[in-house]
């Protein structure tokens, strides 16, 4: 299936920040995230969260990659919820996407400066995002380890069925001309093996959505404690 492999908007401000491949700086600077986000929720919503119960041994791996993925899916949300809470915030990020970290920052301060009140201010509109944004972070955290655990198991159960995997393309073909019962990837080893690894991969791609708006949090944070302290 195709994947999105892009970069969220707000990536595009960190200067030496990890990216995905895909995209070249250009194309990344005008990636509307909330597009990216909807079509890779489609995607996950199109893979499904489905248990099976097939083969002894492997069960349990095709479960946990459905769980993961539906956890993801609904940290995801979560995450969307924030950012649709939080319009403000999102608002000034695009306003000033591609923007490196000390800019950003620069931007945030003379938008302050005529602000009347502190509630006016994207600082303090800003520091509520990232203590909403902090719950969401914890459980992010903690699925990206598992997630990180189950993409290697993932590898070594395909190379453990390579052959069921290599005949599950062809199965619904042979099976019409036999005329026998259609496989799917809820009753056949090969087709689930395939759809536990874009689950636990589609999981790693929302996964690092939100990782990627935590470092951008970090990076804003340590810069500021930084000129404060030289203040």
């Amino acid at each position: 299936m195709n994947k999105w492999l892009a970069v969220p908007l707000v990536t595009v401000m960190l200067s030496g920040c990890a990216t995905f491949n895909q995209f070249t700086g250009q194309e990344a600077a005008t990636l509307d995230r909330e597009q990216y986000i909807a079509e890779l929720s489609k995607e996950i919503e199109a893979v499904g969260f489905n248990r099976v119960e097939i083969q002894a041994g492997v069960d349990e791996f095709l479960n946990v990659c459905a769980s993961l993925l539906e956890r993801q899916y609904t940290v995801m949300g979560e995450y969307r919820t924030l950012a649709a809470n939080h319009v403000d915030v999102q608002a000034f990020l695009k306003a000033h996407q591609g923007l490196a970290e000390e800019e950003l920052l620069a931007a945030m301060f003379e938008f302050d400066s005529g602000a009347t009140s502190d509630n006016e201010k994207i600082s303090t509109k800003f520091a509520a995002y990232e203590a909403a944004l902090e719950a969401i972070s914890a459980k992010n955290t903690e699925l990206g380890l598992e997630i990180t655990v189950n993409l290697a198991q993932a590898t070594l159960i395909m190379k453990d069925h390579a052959q069921a995997v290599a005949f599950a393309s062809g199965t619904n073909l042979l099976n019409s001309f036999l005329g026998e019962g259609e496989k799917t990837a809820d009753n056949d080893l090969g087709l689930a093996i395939l759809r536990a690894k874009d689950q636990i991969s589609l999981a790693s791609e929302a996964n690092k959505i939100i990782s990627l708006e935590q470092e951008t949090i970090k990076q804003i944070n340590a810069l500021q404690a930084e000129l404060e302290a030289k203040g």
